[in-house]
Parts: C-alpha cells; sequence; structure tokens
C-alpha cells in the first residue's frame, strides 16, 4: 500500500478523538442519543479544526448498521468488523453520503443537478441521505436561493452538514435555517499531546522542544501541526531536535529571536540587521520571521499585563523565566507600538520586491521608536511648565523642571497687590518709586482738599512716601505716569468689534513691525490693580501728609475733560439688488454705521468695494 501523510491517516475516527472541541460533539452525541436530531447543521471555523472531519463522523453516526438507529459510537476503519456504511463514509465513496465542494460546483445548474433533481430519491442502504457541502461560502447567490426552501422544508431522513472558513459570507436566510456549530482554534497544548501520541505510534524519536515548536507552528490548526510534522520527518531522519524544526520550516528559532530582541533593548541596530543577513543567507521566510516576531512582541505584552499568567501565556515561544526576564526591558506602550510598526511591515512584504530590505528597515525603526518620548510624558512636563509658570517661577527653574520632570514645589504666596512675575526672554528692570515731593497730578483736583495754611519755623518738607516696591517685570512700567486717570468712557457700539480678515491682519502685521509679538499681555488685571493703587497713594502724599499738616502746594493742572464723540447721523441704509453695481455698492458701505465709524476713526477713506 502506498504511503499515506499523517494527517489522513490519524484522521479522528470516533467524537472523542476529535481534539479541541469538545463542547461541540458532546452535543451532537446527544442529539443523536435522544433523537434531536435537526435537518441542516452549519460548521464555521478556522482550517485545520475538523469540521469536515465532524461531518462524516456525524454521517457515519447516523448510518451506522451495529444499531437499528443512529449510532454515537461509529465503527473504526480498523476495526474488523467495521460495517461497509461506515467504511465507505471515511473513504468519501458512499452513494448515500454526498460530499460537494461548493469552490468547484458554485452555480445553480450544479445544485440543480447534485441535490434538487435527487433529493426526494430515498436512499439506497442507509437510514439517511447526508449532503455534506464544504467551503459553502463559495456558491453564487443563486445558488442559496435555490437552497432555501429544501433547507427548510427537506424530505425525511435529509439531513445537510454544511462547513466553511469566512461565516461572514454566508447570507442570513441560510445561517437561519441552519444550527450553527462555531469551531475554535485547537490549544498548543492539546496539539503537543496529539502529535506526541502519533509520535509514539509512529515510533519517531523527537525531542519535547521540538514537538511544541511543531505544535505552535500550526498556529491552532491541527491539520497545519500534522503536516508541518510529515515535512520535519521526511527532513530530519532518524532524530528530531530543534534545529531541525526551524531548518525544515524555515522558522526563526527561539535564539534569533531572542538575539533581535536583545538588539532592541540595547539599541543595537547592527545586530539586528545582522540577524536579517544570516536568514536571507540560510533562506529563511522573511515574512515568517515577522509573523514570529509579532507573536513575541504579544507574548510579551500578555506576559506583562498579566502578571505573568502561565496559562495565558502556553503558547508562547519563550519559557515563562525567559518572558519574565526580557519584559522588563520594555513598557506596554513599548510593546504595543512595536506590534503596530512591526505589523505595518509585514503588510509590506505581500507586495515587496525587496523584503530583506523591508525587514532592515523595519528593525531599524522599532530601535530608533524607543528614542521616542511618549506623550503621556510630554504631557507631565507641560502641565510641570504651566503650574511653575502659574506660581511665578523664574525662567531657569522653569528650564530645570523641562530637564529633570521633578514635580514643581508650591509656591509662596505673594503680597495681596504684587501679581507673579512673567517670564520674558529679555527682561528690563524696573526700579523702585519714590515719590519725595508732591506729584503733578493730570486729573481734576479733589474738592475736599483743604486750602494751605501758614506756619512758623521751619520748612516743613514731608518724609517720601514708601510704596511697596512691585516685582521686576521683563518690560518698563514707566508709560503708568503717563496715564490719565480716569480713562474716558467710550459706549460699547464704538468698543463693538467689526469681524473684517483684512483689517485685523493689517493691524497685526503693523504691531509685528513695531517688535509686538501678539501674545496677550501677562497679568493684566493686576497691572492695572498697581496702577490705580500707585495712582491713589500718589494722590494722598501730594495733597495731604501723614501728621494733617498741609503739604507744598500744588502746581496747577488742567482739569482732564475726555473727548465726546459725536454719533453719527442716521443714514438710510439701500436695499442691494441681486446683481449691485459699483456704485450701489459703495452706497450701502458709506450708510453701514460700523464703516462709518472705522472712517471716522482712523480717517479713512473706502476705495474699493466688492461683493463676495
Amino acid at each position: 500500500m502506498s504511503y499515506q501523510v499523517i494527517a489522513r491517516k490519524w484522521r479522528p475516527q470516533t467524537f472523542e478523538e476529535v481534539t479541541g472541541q469538545e463542547s461541540i460533539t458532546q452535543t451532537l452525541r446527544n442529539a443523536l442519543e435522544h433523537d434531536r436530531l435537526h435537518h441542516a447543521y452549519l460548521f464555521s471555523g478556522a482550517r485545520g479544526v475538523g469540521k469536515t472531519t465532524t461531518a462524516r463522523l456525524l454521517a457515519k453516526a447516523l448510518n451506522c448498521h451495529k444499531t437499528d438507529k443512529p449510532n454515537i459510537l461509529p465503527c473504526r476503519t480498523d476495526d474488523a468488523d467495521a460495517c461497509p456504511s461506515c467504511i465507505e463514509i471515511s473513504e468519501s465513496r458512499s452513494m448515500d453520503v454526498l460530499e460537494i465542494d461548493a469552490a468547484s460546483h458554485t452555480g445553480v445548474d450544479d445544485i440543480r443537478d447534485t441535490i434538487l433533481e435527487g433529493i426526494n430519491i430515498r436512499a439506497a442502504r442507509d437510514r439517511y441521505k447526508v449532503f455534506i457541502i464544504d467551503e459553502v461560502h463559495m456558491l453564487s447567490k443563486s445558488s442559496f436561493n435555490a437552497l432555501l426552501k429544501t433547507l427548510e422544508e427537506p424530505p425525511p431522513n435529509v439531513v445537510f452538514v454544511m462547513a466553511t472558513t469566512e461565516l461572514h459570507k454566508v447570507p442570513e436566510t441560510i445561517l437561519s435555517r441552519c444550527q450553527e456549530f462555531e469551531f475554535r482554534t485547537i490549544a498548543l497544548q492539546k496539539i503537543f499531546d496529539r502529535l506526541k501520541l502519533i509520535a509514539d505510534a509512529e515510533k519517531v524519536n523527537v525531542d519535547d522542544a521540538a514537538l511544541k515548536e511543531i505544535a505552535r507552528s500550526g498556529d491552532g490548526s491541527m491539520r497545519d501541526a500534522q503536516s508541518n510534522f510529515d515535512q520535519v520527518i521526511s527532513f530530519s531522519g532518524e532524530a528530531i531536535a530543534v534545529k531541525d524544526v526551524t531548518s525544515a520550516l524555515g522558522l526563526a528559532g527561539s535564539e534569533l529571536l531572542l538575539k533581535v530582541l536583545s538588539a532592541i533593548a540595547a539599541k543595537q541596530p547592527k545586530t539586528a540587521i545582522e540577524v536579517v543577513a544570516d536568514l536571507t543567507a540560510r533562506g529563511h521566510d522573511l515574512r515568517s520571521f515577522c509573523r514570529d516576531l509579532l507573536s513575541l512582541f504579544r507574548d510579551l505584552l500578555v506576559f506583562k499585563v498579566s502578571g505573568g499568567d502561565e496559562k495565558l501565556s502556553e503558547s508562547a515561544a519563550l519559557t515563562p523565566s525567559e518572558l519574565a526576564e526580557h519584559s522588563v526591558n520594555f513598557t506596554e506602550s513599548d510593546l504595543v507600538r512595536f506590534f503596530n510598526s512591526l505589523a505595518e511591515t509585514e503588510t509590506k512584504l505581500r507586495e515587496a520586491t525587496q523584503a530583506r530590505y523591508v525587514v532592515e528597515i523595519g528593525l531599524v525603526k522599532l530601535i530608533e521608536m524607543r528614542s521616542v518620548t511618549a506623550v503621556e510624558t510630554l504631557l507631565e512636563r507641560i502641565a510641570g511648565l504651566e503650574q511653575r509658570l502659574s506660581n511665578g517661577i523664574p525662567a531657569s527653574a522653569a528650564t530645570e523642571e523641562k530637564k529633570t520632570l521633578n514635580a514643581a514645589p508650591a509656591a509662596k504666596e505673594p503680597p495681596a497687590f504684587t501679581p507673579p512675575a512673567p517670564v520674558f526672554d529679555e527682561p528690563i528692570e524696573l526700579t523702585s518709586v519714590d515719590v519725595r515731593e508732591p506729584i503733578e497730578p493730570d486729573f481734576p483736583e479733589p474738592s475736599n482738599l483743604s486750602e494751605p495754611e501758614e506756619f512758623a519755623g521751619e520748612p516743613f518738607e514731608p518724609p517720601p512716601l514708601e510704596i511697596e516696591e512691585p516685582p521686576k517685570y521683563g518690560y518698563d512700567l514707566s508709560f503708568l505716569d503717563t496715564i490719565d486717570l480716569p480713562l474716558p468712557d467710550i459706549s460699547s457700539e464704538d468698543l463693538e468689534h467689526a469681524d473684517d480678515e483684512w483689517l485685523d491682519n493689517a493691524f497685526d502685521n503693523r504691531l509685528l513691525d513695531t517688535g509686538d509679538d501678539l501674545k496677550p499681555i501677562p497679568h493684566a488685571a493686576d497691572l492695572a490693580a498697581f496702577a490705580l493703587r500707585k495712582r491713589g497713594q500718589a494722590e494722598a502724599a501730594g495733597y495731604v501728609n501723614g501728621n494733617g499738616t498741609a503739604a507744598a502746594p500744588a502746581r496747577e493742572t488742567t482739569v482732564y475733560s475726555p473727548p465726546v464723540f459725536e454719533e453719527p447721523e442716521a443714514v438710510e441704509i439701500p436695499i442691494l439688488s441681486e446683481n449691485p453695481t459699483e456704485e450701489e455698492l459703495l452706497a450701502f458701505a458709506n450708510a453701514d454705521r460700523t464703516v462709518r465709524s472705522v472712517l471716522r476713526i482712523f480717517r479713512g477713506t473706502i476705495k474699493e468695494v466688492r461683493k463676495r
């Protein structure tokens, strides 16, 4: 007899041998035992997890001749007394169990010839007529529509079993007429146990570490793992070690993965590039290497966030001790960034003509990403700087904060009228205010002040008024002495802002030409309060001394009279036509109150009017 591959030779013969799908097989066995069979089943899941195998076992259980009713323990093909029905179903040559490949029979004519025209014909020998449709999602829309009525109300003793790897492509009308069973990927340990059983039966000398690498290469698929095991046996011969598995399957191996991981942690791009050169020289699939590295980043992240839970990391390529050793070099954010970046590199490899270049740049990019500061750290720095600036910390301290990231200490509470010192590039020292003679006020002379009186003896010189010196600002406050208080009242209408992009830009440009940075004046309210306090203290010092005697007479000052703004005459605003002329637009602009105020304030004239 010719050689039979492991995946076919060791295909499960009973429900108990189906690995990793215990809940599904238990449900089907109970349905068979208690005669609660459905007429249509839909099996979905990844490749190689047991969908078609379970469908054949269900067909064998329905038609086994050892019992007068469905048998939950159908015959094995190697049994001496196996019934013909079980043997023929296992070999896919039964007349009453039809296996249809939907990928090659997608048209409605195929469905009509294979299913619809023969569905009303009773089974030739067995109890049930079973239709197994593999990759059912490949059927055309018209084929699905042709099956709807038959799936909903099939003839007696007819069962449909459909299998698919892409459940989302199956119409809802089909799903609603079937019992759905979702086959999950198989755990690594269960694949390992099954391969160990096969290795012992086949008398294959293989290390447990090598067998685990083969099980991991299946990515949850039993059939893929068995096929890889067959390939490694053909490559190695008598004894199988880990290096044989990595060479036969083109896997990077834990040694190279750890070497790349150490290069990323130590920021050594040369080492990472040497690994890629080694893989290329040995003919390894670089895309498979990227997938292995992605799996490693995933294992490190899961190990880190789970606190070292070994159950969640059982499928990892590294041991728990190795995961613990290397996970301390990275944060969760680092591992997430590495995974996303490497996933983009792996995607580019699908269409890359020079896979080596793409992988080398991708690994260097991972190493450079370690120099990138996290967004959370930047936000903490900004928050610390803002806190220091708001508390009046000097610029040098703010710069030191940016370097050390130390928390800003609480600043001492300033005096009630003293605003915190803002930070400027070129601070200008403010000289202290020392009033030694009466100040000549520029505002109306108060009426409640007494007239100066004659006195005998030496002329009295009032002591200097001690005004608490304000903090040193980065700008000159001498302009406060030139402000006439109180300021004139301006109506809210005259202060109303008219949005004009050209005018606003022109004003900003004029300020920039004078050296203004267009930033708001820091602590404007505190400056105003200081100005008013200074003016009030100067007023008191200029007219009355603290001992009740009269001070030197103040010079005559002109009473300040605020300017009077003439209200513009009311002008009726003309109504513009649909396509106004330039004269109409000019008349409309001259009648607008805001425009007239602007022209009056700036002594301007209208040069051009355009309709937007």
